[in-house]
């Protein structure tokens, strides 16, 4: 006979009986309160705001904070991707102008920047997140991965309109994530320069890394002639 220490127990799944699991709402409802408390108070008081001013905005005790979240870790977790959702609804609405190369970029670019200007503090803590987002397994939750989605989709459909390999596109967005991002940090603690002035002047640099890619493609550009539609 098998030695019972060698034995593999199946183990068996957690049966949550109706009155656990009607209290889920409940529960899905005050993680979304606290979560939402928390946007608010960054907002207010800067990227490191705290759990009692957290609680705060809540309206709940601050020892309540983390019973619907495993620490502070968790509950970074959970507003980084809270976000990174809203950065991306707001640069795919950027993107909806794809006439041409400059109408694209300069959709993202402004989209984007308009996010970082209203949400300065928002936009300090993602980047102060970033890696622990990025770390979770789901790159989709960072804030730059968020951008680079968004372009890599549009370039990546007028690559093969070019019959061209979309793969080339990866460089080519990774400088350009990086160069968005840079800059708007930097311009977190700038706002002398007018947005629309960072805007036009962070457009022809992106076309500058775009026009490189074309060019090793053997394509010649107008940024300002007709794409195919997206």
């Amino acid at each position: 006979m098998e030695p019972a220490t060698n034995r593999r127990v199946a183990s068996r799944p957690v049966h949550r009986d109706g009155r656990s699991t009607r209290w889920d709402p409940h529960r899905k409802q005050r993680r979304e309160t606290i979560i939402k408390a928390a946007i608010a108070a960054i907002e207010e008081y800067g990227p490191d705001a705290l759990t009692g001013q957290i609680a705060d905005k809540a309206g709940v005790p601050r020892t309540h904070v983390y019973r619907h979240f495993e620490g502070k870790p968790a509950l970074d977790l959970a507003v980084s991707r809270q976000l990174a959702r809203e950065i991306g609804e707001t640069i795919r609405a950027g993107l909806s102008d794809t006439r041409t190369a400059r109408h694209i970029i300069q959709g993202a670019v402004d989209a984007h920047l308009g996010w970082v200007e209203q949400h300065p503090n928002l936009y300090r803590f993602l980047a102060q997140h970033a890696y622990a987002v990025g770390s979770s397994g789901s790159m989709s939750e960072d804030a730059k991965a968020i951008l680079a989605t968004e372009l890599a989709g549009v370039l990546e459909h007028h690559l093969r309109a070019f019959d061209l390999d979309v793969r080339s596109a990866d460089r080519v967005i990774a400088g350009v994530v990086g160069l968005v991002d840079a800059t708007a940090i930097w311009w977190t603690e700038h706002h002398d320069l007018p947005r629309d002035e960072l805007t036009a002047e962070l457009t022809e640099q992106v076309w500058m890394l775009v026009d490189r890619l074309a060019c090793h493609l053997g394509l010649d550009i107008d940024p300002d002639a007709p794409l195919p539609p997206a």
